[in-house]
């Protein structure tokens, strides 16, 4: 008999044979998600709050006792330890269980699945580190939980089934794989491959998820039909925007934690996982801090000394009656019984795997309830995603159009010349046909479109407020209801572009930023700053990019277009420009389709593209369209790679329409013009 399942059978017994008051002071086991990735300089990007034990290392062993010393105090089971095998974690990782073997505390694996752009890792590499586990901590005590050692694979929603069973099947013998996927529905897709699920939803808000207690039943319930593991999350709080997100969950001094707890314990757990230990950078850490110091290890440990509360709807009061004293000891002597005989028929069978952990909680639950809790998650899934297309920071909402099957587009760049001769450039004056903004704008007029995507460098040579009054008014101007522009060098020539952001308002974003998001019909749109040292840069990491990646992942649409001024790609006159590496590798990640940009004075069309500038059928497609008015530049040769058509000497607009699936283009040149391209694209949908 192993360990676990005596452990089980110790709790069938107890649940009938202790009174009932005993046995709700016995509380479930508690983890909490534990970092070991931080070094003493990452105390100094994305933090509002510090450790009361001061910006440690993960290499500290002095560090690490102190913080299972103090979490036991408070009740705490054992740590969720976010791991992939890389010297300094598997460093830590030895550490830690070295420390915890000694003081008696569990440790679990949260295997981080996904790099640092969300991407799932080669399968090789997750297979590799689960194999390098079960090795070296396979029969470890310290990682002993229901009787074998326990991983959490996070990112598994990025995996196919097939490839999970690849990568975790050889080390079932040894080890618990548990999914972390978001909903019951996501769940059942993967439930034959796993031993379970741990839901990581850390910005879980009493206040705004008021369906929350029923999602996290309906997959308690569907976790244990399939006869697993359910790790219900809580949590103190969140705060998102550090990480360039807007959504905020306040800690209300306990409040939500104490309130997040009772929902947890609502869908019947096989554990609790608290999120977190110590991840500052979503605040949501219990360590004692500087801003909060101990105060939400002593909620916890008030809360793990109290009993287990009954409780109604989250955000509703119940209004069913409670069962009686005499009814309620009859359920519980029939639950008892069938406890009772579920343990002996396990001991007969002498299973060893999850399966009795599963099916006593689905029992369980049924007796404690006298019902098990709905499958369906009713469309929470869906209800959260429309909570953050309203919560994204720079999100401006659903832009009206005429039809969301067929949206229809006008964009360029490059459009007005200055109104008045002393504003006048040397290219300006030297063209043969320059400052053609009259035309494109008539143009526009003649397609109708739902909207016009301005690409920078509307208003030469400064972008004042006055020449955007008498220059660009005059011609563009009558779309400005429709438009959604974007900043260039040339809107920089007056100090903060602070003519651009006036003249075009709210429309053009916040004034501290100039990247924004809306919704054209069932497409996602992203507009962004190219102009990077004037915003705190463009690369990995900076306050844009991470942006970026967040909103993006806040609205999975199939179709996703985003635009900016400076080409990443280019055969022109400027050429293409590695300082948008970064964008691009984002918007490749999350399945963007279509990238407009202008910048160089030509019309060129790319294929779909990789990061690194080949041919990906997957990739994305960028048109450069800086023909918008101004003047004319000439195309360089070689062209460059993946360039599939080019259009110089020629003034003109991109018209685009947006299908739900799909979208058509047609480069729209001036009369008498002999240039045309046009085609139609499918929807990545990655």
């Amino acid at each position: 008999m192993t360990k676990a399942f005596r452990t089980f059978l110790t709790a069938v017994l107890l649940l009938f044979v202790l009174p009932p008051q005993a046995q709700a002071q016995e509380p479930y086991p508690l983890f909490a998600y534990y970092y070991i990735w931080y070094e003493k300089s990452s105390w100094n990007r994305a933090k509002s709050d510090h450790p009361a034990l001061g910006d440690y290392s993960s290499d500290d062993s002095r560090i690490m006792r102190e913080h299972i010393t103090k979490a036991k105090s408070a009740g705490i089971t054992g740590f969720i330890v976010s791991w992939k095998s890389t010297p300094a974690l598997d460093r830590r990782l030895e550490t830690l269980a070295n420390i915890a073997r000694a003081e008696d505390f569990r440790l679990a694996i949260i295997y981080e699945g996904l790099d640092f752009y969300r991407n799932p890792l080669p399968l090789e590499k997750v297979a590799a580190d689960f194999a390098l586990f079960r090795t070296r901590h396979g029969t470890d005590p310290a990682f002993t939980l229901f009787g074998q050692p326990l991983v959490i694979w996070s990112g598994s929603w990025k995996f196919s089934a097939e490839q999970i069973s690849q990568a975790a099947q050889p080390v079932r013998d040894k080890a618990l794989v548990l999914g972390s996927e978001k909903s019951a529905e996501d769940y059942e897709r993967i439930a034959k491959v796993v031993d379970g699920n741990a839901y990581y939803w850390s910005s879980l808000d009493p206040q705004r998820d008021p369906k929350a207690a029923d999602k996290l039943a309906a997959m308690s319930a569907a976790v244990h039909r399939h006869n697993g593991l359910w790790i219900a999350p809580f949590t103190p709080g969140f705060d998102s925007r550090l990480l360039g997100g807007e959504r905020v969950v306040e800690r209300n001094d306990g409040a939500t934690l104490r309130r997040l707890y009772d929902v947890a314990l609502s869908s019947s757990p096989d554990a609790l996982g608290l999120i977190s230990w110590n991840e500052f950078s979503e605040n949501s850490h219990v360590e004692p801090s500087v801003n909060h110091g101990d105060r939400y290890l002593t909620v916890l440990r008030e809360l793990r000394s109290s009993a287990v509360p009954d409780l109604g709807p989250l955000a509703e009061d119940s209004s069913a009656a409670g069962t009686s004293g005499h009814d309620g000891m009859l359920v519980l002597g029939v639950c008892g019984g069938a406890l009772l005989a579920l343990a002996v028929f396990l001991l007969v069978r002498r299973s060893t795997r999850v399966a009795f952990v599963g099916l006593a909680g689905v029992v369980t639950a049924s007796c404690m309830s006298g019902t098990l809790a709905s499958d369906s998650a009713g469309g929470q899934d869906n209800q959260e995603r429309q909570q953050n297309v309203q919560q994204t920071l720079y999100h401006l909402g659903n832009k009206p159009v005429r039809s969301p099957d067929a949206v229809t587009i006008a964009a360029a760049g490059d459009i007005a010349c200055p109104p008045d001769a002393d504003g006048l450039s040397k290219e300006e004056r030297e063209q043969p046909r320059p400052c053609r903004e009259h035309v494109t704008a008539d143009l526009v007029a003649s397609l109708a479109p739902d909207a016009v995507l301005a690409l920078g460098d509307l208003q030469y040579p400064n972008g004042s407020l006055e020449r955007f009054r008498n220059g660009y008014d005059h011609t563009w101007g009558r779309f400005k209801d429709i438009t959604y522009p974007v900043p260039g060098n040339h809107e920089y020539g007056t100090s903060g572009a602070k003519g651009y952001f006036d003249y075009f308002g709210a429309a053009a974003g916040d004034r501290d930023a100039g990247y924004y998001s809306y919704e054209l019909g069932e497409w996602h749109v992203v507009a962004l700053n190219s102009e990077c040292e004037r915003i705190g840069g463009c690369g990995g990491g900076s306050p844009q990019e991470i942006w970026l990646r967040a909103d993006l992942a806040a609205h999975p649409a199939t179709c996703t277009l985003a635009y900016l001024h400076r080409p990443r790609f280019s055969s022109g006159t400027h050429g293409s420009n590695s300082d948008y590496d970064a964008f691009w590798r984002a918007l490749h990640d999350a399945g963007v389709d279509v990238v407009l940009a202008g910048h160089d004075h030509d019309y060129e069309r790319f294929a779909p593209l990789s990061p690194g500038g080949t041919a990906d059928e997957r990739g994305v497609r960028q048109f450069v369209v800086g023909t918008g008015g101004d003047s004319n530049y000439r195309i360089r040769t070689p062209a460059a790679n993946g360039s599939e058509s080019r259009v110089q000497g020629v003034y003109g607009v991109l018209s685009m329409t947006l299908r739900p699936d799909g979208y058509d283009w047609r480069f729209v040149a001036e009369p008498g013009a002999q240039a045309a391209d046009s085609g139609s694209g499918r929807c990545s949908a990655r």
